[in-house]
């Protein structure tokens, strides 16, 4: 299972705004810049992630963004859904597909027990998970 750039990418951003101990504004530009990413593919980023309620954004000179949650409020799974569209291993789990193997597939079960797997570990995980452990790194 491979993730994609944007989500890779989203993840970064929205670390770097956990990051901020006081909640401060961080501009998109400085994010792009620190972290070597293209400031339009990070504006497409974060337009993707604004339907999650996950952002605060001033416009204008000195706006920028920070996260409206806790960083420990923020679960990877609805940010790797959101960016990837779908984490599903396998297409035939993925949405209201159906396949015509579906009642004989000797593989379903395995693939769903993964798919779960993966979910879990994600609904389980926080951004502020991910800054704890590299603190106690």
């Amino acid at each position: 299972m491979r993730f994609s750039t944007r989500t890779r990418y989203g993840l970064r951003f929205l670390l770097r705004l956990a990051q901020q101990p006081d909640g401060s504004l961080v501009q998109l530009g400085q994010v792009a810049q620190e972290e070597n990413i293209s400031s339009g593919y990070l504006e497409q980023i974060v337009r993707a992630l604004k339907p999650l309620g996950i952002l605060f954004a001033v416009r204008g000179s000195g706006g920028g963004y920070r996260l409206s949650r806790p960083a420990s409020h923020i679960n990877l799974e609805e940010v790797f859904a959101r960016l990837e569209g779908e984490i599903s291993p396998v297409s035939c789990l993925s949405g209201n597909k159906h396949c015509a193997r579906q009642d004989n597939c000797s593989s379903r079960l395995f693939w769903h027990e993964l798919d779960e797997h993966v979910r879990r570990f994600l609904r389980e995980r926080t951004l502020q998970d991910i800054l704890d452990a590299e603190k106690a790194s």
